[in-house]
């Protein structure tokens, strides 16, 4: 992933002369990198997975300072800090602030910095430090928080969307559970990462696509894999990173043409795809006559082929698409049926006269919430009537495996759930429906999310040590730091930290070094992850 930067510049631009205003003697600065809340994301509270680190490690702390920095001539190299501090700030802040920090270190060969870190895809409370940072050398004190920016911005992306991925992934499997999926059925395929095209360019797809991966298998995001091969030790030669089936478009059913759209799903299904997973978009003009119409007339096409034929809507709400809506939400007029979006389960008297009037009283009006009994059903039970199925040994049903759906639109993890409680509702177990996560869930976040910051909290100066820490009054508390060193271990299962510290139990810690001076430390695996992820979610269903 070849980045053509100034890579000594990766850093906000008001850090450039910290290193002066640091108290004269400095010589070590110790910091830490947390999660402090999830008042922006309630339903991470459980915590956050820790994830990115390694590649954080590899791509820039090695990889890009080594060729953007260390491995340019020393006038290239500290020349363009030199223009860019000029031309930022001026010359004559240039003057003052100077460059030969910037030759020491070009110099020096490495990056003179510690870095310890709790095990990728293990989960990590608020509160309490995912990695922490030091300088190993005293003239480089400035050095740790001068990275704070490049650590951050790289940081809380993948850690935010595998915390994600995980939320929905225990969703998943306390569905499973209740329903009684088959013992041995793969889970890893049925939420799928479908964000690449709204996420915030490549790498921001590729940080949050290695994250989606770290609990499913399922993915359309395909540089990610080639990621997680480089930095995590993968190898889709020996093992299942990701995967995706056959799927239309749009632009291939209406190609197809609207008259002929029955013609298009025929050849799809009996001569472009005769056997093995194929997923159709449904919704191009009538969805429910797709339902209704087109799949009845294929069953035995469909009951003969050799794999899945996956329905894909790709409109509308997908709980009430997949689920049918709130029965409470359906009115009842002369014979006919009518859907009245989310107002009438809320129990609004006022607001039901007035629908029941208009109702009457404006056709059209009325064919515009009309609504047919295939929809009331939703598409599930409609496939279930079609092609029936199994039930598992707790009862619920399951749809015959020659069928399936896969709806990624507007799916968030609170539409997740959804999902699953009305289906449980109505007696179906989701073996056969794929949820897709697009860029509104995986994208639609910041790094307030989990409310991640670095904050120094211990430095040295003229050989004395200082516990610093922040405690604005102005504050509602998130932003109080930890104090001193900090030691984290694992009691009853769950990561506690201890600030204040002694500098032998910040040693004895469940932080292990990752990186020092130049070189990468106990490296770990995607399954190494996954396998971390899992446990963690075992562990909290118990």
């Amino acid at each position: 992933m070849e980045r053509n930067t100034e890579t000594i510049l990766l850093t906000d631009g008001y850090k450039l002369d910290h290193r002066r205003q640091y108290p004269k003697g400095t010589e070590y600065v110790y910091c830490n990198f947390i999660p402090r809340s999830c008042n922006w994301y309630p339903e991470a509270q459980e915590g956050v997975v820790v994830f990115g680190i390694q590649y954080f490690v590899k791509e820039y702390l090695i990889k890009q300072f080594t060729k953007h920095f260390f491995g340019l001539p020393k006038p290239e190299a500290v020349g363009a800090f030199s223009r860019r501090v000029s031309t930022f700030l001026g010359s004559d802040a240039f003057e003052v602030i100077g460059s030969k920090h910037i030759e020491d270190l070009y110099d020096l060969g490495y990056l003179p910095v510690s870095i310890k870190a709790l095990p990728e895809g293990t989960l990590c409370p608020f509160g309490v430090p995912v990695l922490t940072i030091t300088n190993t050398l005293p003239e480089f004190f400035w050095l740790p928080n001068y990275l704070e920016t490049l650590l951050s911005t790289t940081l809380w992306l993948p850690m935010t969307s595998a915390t994600t991925a995980r939320i929905a992934k225990k969703a998943l499997i306390e569905h499973a559970k209740k329903t009684g999926f088959p013992e041995g059925f793969d889970l890893g395929f049925n939420c799928h990462d479908f964000s690449m095209r709204g996420m915030a360019g490549v790498e921001a797809a590729v940080m949050s696509g290695m994250g989606h991966m770290t609990s499913w298998n399922g993915s359309e995001t395909l540089p990610a894999i080639a990621a997680l091969e480089e930095y995590y030790g993968a190898d889709a030669e020996k093992e299942l990173i990701a995967a995706t089936v056959p799927a239309t478009e749009h632009s291939v059913m209406c190609a197809g043409g609207k008259d002929t759209e029955f013609d298009t799903f025929k050849r799809l299904l009996t001569e472009v795809y005769p056997n093995g997973f194929v997923s159709i978009v449904s919704d191009t003009w009538d969805f429910w006559q797709v339902i209704t119409d087109y799949i009845p007339r294929l069953k035995e096409t469909i009951m003969s082929r050799n794999g899945r034929f996956v329905v894909r809507p790709d409109s509308g709400d997908p709980v009430d698409i997949i689920c049918g809506p709130d029965p409470r939400d359906i009115i009842e007029l002369n014979g006919n049926k009518y859907y009245v979006w989310g107002y009438m389960s809320k129990g609004d008297a006022q607001f039901q006269e007035i629908t029941y009037k208009q109702l009457k009283r404006d056709p059209e009006f009325a064919e515009k919430h009309l609504i047919s009994e295939a929809q009331i059903k939703g598409a599930y039970e409609c496939l279930w009537d079609i092609f029936g199925g199994t039930t598992t040994e707790k009862g619920y049903k399951m749809l015959d495996t020659h069928i399936g759906l896969i709806y990624g639109d507007s799916i968030t993890l609170e539409k997740q759930k959804q999902i699953y409680e009305r289906l449980e509702a109505k007696g179906f177990a989701a073996t056969n429906i794929v949820l897709g996560f697009g860029s509104y869930t995986y994208q639609l976040k910041s790094r307030d999310s989990l409310g991640f910051a670095m904050k120094a909290t211990w430095c040295q100066i003229n050989g004395e040590p200082h516990e610093i820490f922040k405690s604005p009054k102005t504050d509602s508390g998130v932003k109080k730091s930890l104090k001193g060193l900090c030691q984290v271990t694992l009691v009853d299962g769950k990561y506690k930290v201890k600030d204040q510290c002694t500098p032998e139990e910040e040693v004895d810690s469940c932080l292990q070094p990752v990186f020092m001076d130049g070189v990468e430390f106990n490296p770990t695996t995607l399954k190494e992850i996954r396998s971390n992820v899992d446990k963690s979610i075992q562990a909290s269903l118990c």
